[in-house]
């Protein structure tokens, strides 16, 4: 992402969302670039699921996917 001071200064909440999903920001200023990187993104839970979970067939999930004999299993 790149922005300059006065974008950062107006949308700050953006900008530090787009910092902690792990982006480099860029802020050009008259005296040169910053770079606004996060220390420690905070890890996603399910990112490291992403395009391994997929539904098979016509799967209803407002309904019990499993017979009452196997959940007392």
């Amino acid at each position: 992402m790149q922005t300059n001071v006065s974008t950062l200064l107006r949308e700050f909440p953006k900008v530090r969302q787009a910092a902690l999903r792990g982006e480099r920001v860029v802020i050009v200023t008259q005296e040169g670039n910053l770079l606004v990187i996060a220390e420690n993104p905070p890890a996603q839970i399910l990112s490291g699921l992403k395009g391994s979970v997929h539904l098979v067939g016509d799967v209803d999930l407002t309904t019990p996917t499993t017979t009452e004999d196997e959940w007392m299993q």
